[in-house]
């Protein structure tokens, strides 16, 4: 059962869904089709990130190094389980999750991190992006993502959508300048957005204990003025669970809520990181956490799948992933002369809008119109 624990405000509290034996998201109702296909996605999340990062260890694609979400698969998966068509998904550098568990084309997504002409991008970022789905990649800046997602929201709200926005961002991010400001004003202005902090426990190779001080990060959320959660990260039907209620208040118009899904990192920071600097025996308590061997126990337990047929889920995800790689090496290289495209936005028709909205906060006069 869900723990309420009373905050100074009271019309403010921070519920804590934390399942260590995955049974505590009961009230989630998920079929068992739907159960499988969650799954099924998080293996696929794991076999792309492994693809891509095999692929750059191996010298195949350069740039960057991979930034791997090993272990916090049923974040991603949860979320988008309760996500709506026209809703969208502010990712971080780990955006790969995100992006399967909206149903992006694998392909597409690899083509992409080859830097090849089908990918979703033309090649060009490192931060897969499909506006027509609502998955919006971030920018080079830690957090800069967070600000960028209260616009959207606020756009939303403007043109009088039930739309939502959810921004990710770690634990480490949370203590940026812009995650902040963006909480601030997603609270005074009641903007239909998810902050969904995943706390993996580490900050590259800072543990999160040292950079959060308090009993959680969500723990701030009441000094923003909304309601915070914290959620077992690993448990895909209590992650569903929690984001299903801040989308139902955001879509009825109650503003923003602070979600903190504490999960695991059990791949290094990035692809090429041994993890050196991690105590003794703490990457094997990790692996121990693992959402997706958790996840696959409680469907045996529940007579969902047999042990047979979860080999023939990472049988058919591997067959797909291998298919998505050698799509992704047929593709040729953009054009360099693209290099000068997509650089803006075409203005919308009729001009760039009725000029400035001027907002103030609760209690402050008019918030402005509706938009239209």
């Amino acid at each position: 059962m869900a723990k309420t624990v009373a905050m100074d405000n009271d019309t403010q509290a921070r519920t804590e869904r934390l399942s260590p034996d995955g049974g505590v998201a009961d009230r989630f109702a998920a079929s068992a089709a739907e159960k499988r296909t969650m799954l099924e996605d998080m293996v696929r999340i794991r076999r792309l990130e492994e693809a891509w990062a095999d692929a750059y260890l191996d010298g195949e694609v350069e740039g960057l190094p991979p930034s791997l979400s090993t272990g916090q698969e049923a974040v991603y998966v949860g979320t988008n389980a309760v996500l709506s068509d026209g809703d969208c998904q502010f990712t971080t550098h780990r955006g790969q999750g995100p992006q399967v568990a909206a149903g992006l084309d694998p392909d597409r997504i690899l083509a992409e991190l080859y830097m090849r002409a089908d990918g979703y991008n033309g090649g060009k970022s490192y931060h897969v992006t499909d506006a027509d789905r609502g998955v919006i990649g971030m920018g080079g800046i830690i957090g800069a993502q967070v600000p960028v997602a209260a616009g959207k929201a606020l756009g939303q709200q403007l043109r009088g959508t039930d739309r939502v926005s959810v921004a990710y961002f770690g634990d480490g991010a949370s203590n940026e300048g812009a995650v902040q400001e963006a909480a601030v004003l997603a609270a005074m202005w009641d903007l239909p957005l998810v902050f969904l902090c995943e706390n993996n426990e580490y900050n590259i190779s800072q543990p999160a204990s040292h950079a959060v001080q308090g009993s959680s990060v969500a723990a701030r959320a009441p000094g923003y003025g909304m309601p915070g959660e914290v959620v077992d990260g690993c448990d895909p039907l209590a992650v569903a669970e929690t984001v299903a209620e801040a989308v139902e208040r955001a879509r009825a118009g109650h503003g923003p809520t602070f979600v903190e899904a504490r999960t695991v990192r059990i791949a290094g920071h990035l692809a090429h990181d041994p993890q050196r600097y991690r105590p003794e025996g703490e990457l094997a308590d990790a692996r121990a956490r693992d959402p997706i061997d958790r996840f696959r126990r409680r469907l045996e337990a529940e007579g969902v799948i047999d042990e047979g047929e979860f080999e023939e889920i990472e049988s058919g995800v591997e067959t797909e992933i291998a298919e998505a790689v050698a799509f992704a090496r047929e593709s040729p290289f953009p054009d360099p002369q693209e290099a000068y495209e997509d650089c803006w936005a075409d203005p919308p028709a009729g001009g760039a809008g009725d000029g400035g909205d001027t907002r103030e906060g609760k209690g402050g006069g008019e918030r402005g119109g509706d938009g239209a």
